[in-house]
């Protein structure tokens, strides 16, 4: 049977993948971002936000997120998955491929590829006129079995399930599900994906304890797949963002570390939707759902604020093993 060799969960976007001089353009933008309230964020901002956003204080941050990285690269050559599990959101696709179920799985038309969409509308322009986006094809190696496996599986246990599909050439799927191997992976064929759709917007947002319920069916179904596959989960996204919220992620953190259910299947959905980007924290429980067997090792939390009203990302990695 296939063999659960590792968890990962890791922060995704630019804050990670960029300088501070980009946190920096990124916060002076943030203002316009109708899906929140600039001047209400400045109202509760952090007592000592000038500090927060100094320039030496930014780049130990963005040094301290490369050293992350480094060791989580390390940990997953190490761990030398054959097919990687990625559970992480749609984040604001074309209308033509406009469908977001509270769960899915993304199967592939083929058995070797998948389209990554490239460039996508921001969230903060959709109040405006539609633009044209540019859109690239990146190939990544994909399971179609294990897809299948899981569907079927996930269902048989009463969790209704999407399959999405592919819904013309040059739509497929995005950044995030492709992240881990944009970042971690020296070899992007190295492990084949198998993208877990979750959904991150309110109504259509399953309940934290939903979540963590789903990440241990997750288990179950891999454990019996007829296969002698190394499986890797990883959770791409989170923790609090565009408005960081450090008590929210330390609680988070700590129920994490502590396999503390209660505490993780009952997180406030208010206070989970306070920010657009805040709600990728239930990828991090459906992964701790899946991994609850075994050991968290965090390996950093790293609060990057890029304006006066507290915007940013609380970019965290860690790992189960």
């Amino acid at each position: 049977m296939a063999e659960i060799v590792l968890g990962v969960g890791s922060s995704h976007g630019p804050t990670i993948q960029s300088t501070p001089e980009r946190w920096l353009a990124l916060g002076a933008k943030d203002f316009e971002d109708p899906r929140y309230s600039f001047e209400d964020a400045l109202k509760s901002a952090p007592a000592d936000i000038e500090e927060q956003i100094a320039p030496e204080r930014m780049q130990a941050r963005y040094e301290a997120i490369q050293r992350a990285i480094a060791r989580l690269s390390d940990v997953m050559a190490e761990a030398a998955a054959d097919v990687i599990v990625v559970v992480s959101n749609p984040h604001g696709v074309p209308p033509a491929d406009r469908m977001e179920p509270v769960f899915g799985i993304y199967m592939s038309e083929s058995d070797s590829t998948i389209a990554r969409s490239g460039h996508q509308t921001s969230a903060r322009r959709r109040a405006r006129p539609v633009q044209e986006v540019e859109r690239r094809v990146e190939d990544y190696a994909t399971s179609p079995e294990l897809a299948d496996h899981l569907m079927r599986s996930l269902i048989d246990e009463g969790i209704d399930v999407a399959s999405c599909f592919q819904s013309h050439a040059t739509a497929g799927i995005e950044g995030p599900f492709t992240f881990p191997y944009d970042l971690f992976l020296a070899d992007r064929t190295s492990a084949a994906v198998v993208p877990f759709l979750l959904s991150r917007y309110l109504p259509h947002q399953a309940t934290p304890a939903r979540c963590y319920q789903v990440g241990q069916a997750i288990r179950r179904s891999i454990e019996a797949w007829d296969s002698d596959k190394k499986v890797a989960i990883f959770a791409s996204g989170g923790l609090s963002h565009q408005i960081i919220d450090e008590e929210l992620d330390r609680r988070v953190i700590q129920a994490l570390l502590a396999k503390d259910v209660e505490t993780l299947s009952y997180l406030p959905r208010e206070q989970l939707n306070r920010a657009p980007g805040t709600p990728e924290i239930l990828n991090w429980i459906v992964l701790a759902g899946a991994m609850e067997q075994e050991e968290m090792t965090l390996i950093d939390y790293i609060p990057c604020y890029r304006s006066l009203a507290g915007t940013g990302h609380g970019v965290t990695l860690g790992y189960w093993k």
